[in-house]
């Protein structure tokens, strides 16, 4: 049943809720309304008509509120600023408007929340754009997951060694016997040892892929000029990348110019674009592999020859498991003798899952390791953890000041799912806000970035919709993250009990939850700092470690042309500069990656399995290195027979078990003769492996020129050698390099992922610090008249500092205490990938906890020292 005086209020109460009126004219326009409504009723008409025509006579409430806004104010749109806008709800306008203003009202925590996310999301942008790059190798090629390469296992010698060479005929007898296979490419790519000539210029520092034709239709590289069906068709063509064609030519045109390696002459048949920097294979020309049986000595038609790897195109949806187990015994079935498997390995798994691989090709630029992927993946989660507890923190650390604001919600109507959408809207537009803020960050930060992992990363903001469905993802998730907690927290709030307080203090349940968040942010910090310390002192260990052969003060040259042919007259003139102590062509130390069985000494047991691995140097070997001699002699010259001898290492003696090696008998493939002696083991290789057994072979072959000289004054010793290089090789570009810093190039990974680990946990620290300070200054706050009253009563400074920080300093053990066992673990298993690693000390934890608790009571100290030496007068009044 209607009753006029109850619509009449209502109607009055929405007037009431337009911020437009002032209670002057909300009670003129009553007096107004029942004017209208008493004069409608005299006409006859029922009490509930009556209403109807006098509110839609004078107006409603909201129509009402914006006519009077128009002629009240000065604004050239109309609207009113609480109004929400059109494409806007009025409950999310209202949201928002209160969003705004705590934002202004408490600008501290404000700042807080909003760069800690802002750091917390650029970290994870940055992080997953690697991520994302890492994982990108190879699939750019239409058909990636039809393309598999052949890896070689070789189970000789009681070892298990994986190459991605195989025998050249795996690929054709694959493609013969196997409908699975539709075509196969051999390839040996990377090598840059071949000089290119056109006319008088000369090209040296080009790497050079060799294939079969059929690559260019397996690979579906952009061509810019030429068919890639047919480029490689002729024995003599050769493809050019644009930027080695631009090179050589210039403006000109390349297709048909002829192109000279050595003393054969090539034609360029096409110009691809060039080689994505996320392909595994990096090459800057390419030619038909048939020519390589000249430049190498390659064989193309034989089981016994594995220095090509094979790559293959499979139909569709296959299983390449089940194919690898398949095909995995076809070598014993043409060398019945071989202890070699095959398996498939996809394209896009060779980048991260290749590091016990070995190859014949040069590495390629980053080689990548899935097991970083995993942890960066999980540092990117770890540092956005961290910034969303901060978040979490503040909130339920500054509840009691909204309490009375949901409160009064509640009491009005509100339900707590309304309540949860507020403070979960309120948490993503301060994400949304954050986004911005970290897309500026990561734009700032990508070239340092870029220079520290070795990328070319960027952001494709026009290009990609993915990229922004990614962004808005991140923020939507850090919003509902770190807001969800505060909202079903707040939103719990019991109007009886916030209402009738003076004043609400946080229940038990939040500060315990703060504890938790806090001792997990930093159990989390405190796994970052172990990590760093871990990989920063292995690297320092690989580093100073004695390799047993000196790797410092010695150049590398190529043995090219007279230089090698000549190489005692130029290795004389060398030996002429008193800086110079020692010269010899060699093989430099190497990691012994392949080996022979075809071993035997008196006294082997004809069933064992064993491999022995090979240095090759000529007689100035161990003068130039500084290897050390263990017992017996190294090769002289004044021993014509050495050239029938041998000198092994420590290892090899031990595995022979050989007691008095010197003058023993050893054959080595077709070789037999003397062991005249026994140098000490030195590491050739990376400290990831164990030193193998070897025998150093005496050879005068081309290889290397490596040349031992003083410290000191490199510019003129580099100057020096290229007026030699010049003398003996005129016209060519002079090449050289530092055995020092190939060795280092062997750990420029775990150098390269130290250093962003190094950033990204300052970072973390940073973050929690932000979060710190914001709950120790709000504790601060809370305890201000308290620390009022102590002053009065005599406390000191440091005494109220220390009052303050133990707290703190509590949670930070509880998770130290977290962190130990779980950090011991990961780094553990880390360290369990080299073969020679520092110890696992408890000074590294010790240094962790020491660090993190200094960050945490600094930065809590900041807050207390403020508040404890100001004026307790003032703190008394504090209310």
């Amino acid at each position: 049943m209607f009753e006029l005086e109850k619509a009449i209020k209502k109607w009055i109460k929405d007037l009431y809720k337009n911020e437009a009126f002032e209670d002057g004219y909300i009670e003129e326009l009553e007096s107004h309304l029942r004017e209208t409504i008493n004069v409608k009723i005299c006409e006859g008409m029922k009490p509930k008509e009556a209403f109807e025509k006098a509110v839609i006579a004078i107006g409603s409430p909201e129509s009402m509120g914006a006519e009077f806004y128009k002629t009240h104010t000065g604004r050239l749109s109309g609207r009113p600023p609480w109004q929400a806008p059109r494409f806007m709800p009025a409950l999310l306008w209202n949201y928002w408007k209160i969003a705004l203003r705590k934002l202004r009202r408490h600008r501290g925590y404000s700042f807080i929340n909003i760069v800690g996310l802002s750091i917390g999301m650029a970290c994870c942008i940055l992080i997953l754009t690697w991520v994302r790059d890492e994982l990108s190798y190879d699939r750019f090629h239409e058909n990636a997951d039809q393309i598999c390469r052949v890896v070689a296992v070789d189970h000789s010698g009681g070892n298990i060694i994986k190459s991605s060479g195989s025998p050249s005929l795996i690929g054709p007898t694959l493609v013969e016997k196997y409908p699975e296979f539709l075509k196969f490419a051999r390839v040996q790519s990377g090598w840059s040892g071949y000089f290119l000539h056109y006319g008088e210029k000369n090209f040296m520092e080009m790497k050079l892929a060799t294939v079969d034709p059929s690559f260019l239709e397996i690979f579906q590289y952009p061509f810019i000029k030429g068919d890639p069906q047919t480029a490689l068709k002729d024995r003599y063509s050769i493809v050019l990348t644009e930027s080695l064609a631009k090179k050589c030519f210039g403006d000109e045109d390349p297709m048909g110019k002829v192109l000279q390696i050595g003393s054969t002459d090539f034609k360029v048949t096409g110009v691809m674009e060039d080689i994505p920097k996320n392909s595994h294979l990096q090459f800057d020309y390419v030619f038909p592999a048939i020519n390589m049986t000249k430049f190498r000595s390659s064989k193309l038609e034989t089981w016994d020859y594995d220095q090509f790897s094979t790559y293959l195109l499979v139909k569709k949806n296959t299983d390449f498991q089940t194919l690898s187990k398949k095909i995995s015994g076809i070598v014993k079935d043409y060398l019945p003798e071989s202890k070699t498997e095959v398996f498939l390995q996809p394209i896009s798994a060779i980048h991260l899952h290749s590091t016990d691989i070995n190859s014949w090709e040069a590495v390629y630029p980053n080689p990548g390791n899935i097991t970083y992927v995993y942890i960066f993946t999980l540092i990117a989660a770890c540092i956005l953890l961290i910034a969303c507890i901060n978040f979490m923190n503040l909130a339920t650390a500054r509840s009691s000041t909204r309490a009375r604001e949901v409160g009064m919600r509640k009491v009005s109507g509100a339900r707590r799912i309304d309540l949860i959408k507020q403070f979960i809207g309120e948490s993503i537009f301060l994400s949304l806000l954050s986004l911005g803020l970290s897309i500026l960050l990561v734009e700032l930060l990508l070239p340092a970035f870029n220079t520290l992992s070795g990328k070319e990363l960027s952001l494709q903001y026009t290009e990609s919709v993915f990229l922004w469905f990614s962004l808005l993802g991140i923020a939507i998730f850090t919003g509902l993250a770190s807001g969800s907690y505060p909202a079903l927290f707040l939103s719990a709030f019991q109007p009886s009990r916030v209402l009738k307080a003076s004043a609400f203090l946080t229940s038990q349940r939040g500060g315990h939850l703060r504890k938790i968040l806090v001792v997990g942010q930093f159990a989390f910090t405190i796994l970052l700092i172990i990590g760093t310390l871990v990989i920063y002192s292995q690297l320092h260990f690989i580093q100073n470690k004695d390799l047993g052969y000196d790797k410092d003060n010695i150049f590398t040259l190529a043995s090219y042309g007279q230089f090698g042919r000549n190489y005692e007259a130029a290795k004389n003139e060398m030996l002429q500069n008193p800086n110079i102590l020692s010269v010899c062509r060699a093989f430099p130390p190497s990691p012994g990656f392949h080996g022979t069985e075809e071993v035997n000494w008196k006294g082997k047991d004809p069933t064992a399995e064993v491999m022995i691995f090979s240095d090759v140097g000529d007689y100035d070997f161990l003068k130039t290195f500084g290897i050390k001699m263990a017992e017996g002699r190294f090769y002289s010259r004044e021993f014509p027979t050495d050239t029938d001898n041998f000198v092994v290492n420590e290892t090899a003696i031990k595995m022979m078990g050989m007691e008095s090696p010197i003058g023993k008998r050893f054959t080595l493939r077709e070789k037999t003769g003397m062991i005249i002696g026994v140098v000490k083991d030195y590491h050739g290789g990376s400290l990831h492996n164990p030193i193998p057994p070897k025998v150093i072979e005496l050879s005068d072959g081309g290889f290397f020129i490596c040349v031992k000289f003083r410290p000191g004054n490199v510019s003129e010793m580099i100057g020096f050698l290229k007026e030699k290089w010049e003398k003996f090789v005129p016209g060519h570009p002079f090449r050289y390099g530092f055995l020092d810093e190939s060795i280092a190039e062997a750990y420029e990974s775990e150098r390269k992922i130290g250093k962003i680990f190094q950033y990204f946990t300052g970072l973390a620290i940073l973050i929690a610090c932000l979060g710190l300070f914001g709950l120790a200054s709000f504790t601060a706050e809370q305890r201000t008249k308290e620390i009022g009253i102590r002053k009065i009563l005599g406390a000191k400074v440091s005494g109220i500092v220390l009052l303050l920080s133990k707290e703190f300093a509590k949670w930070i053990f509880v998770a130290n205490i977290i962190a130990w066992p779980v950090a011991y673990l990961l780094t553990k298993k880390w360290l369990q990938g080299f073969a020679y690693r520092m110890n696992l000390s408890w000074e590294i934890f010790v240094f962790s906890a020491v660090l993190a608790l200094a960050i945490a009571v600094i930065t809590v100290s900041y807050q207390a020292l403020r508040v404890a030496m100001s004026n307790p007068v003032e703190s008394l009044r504090y209310e």
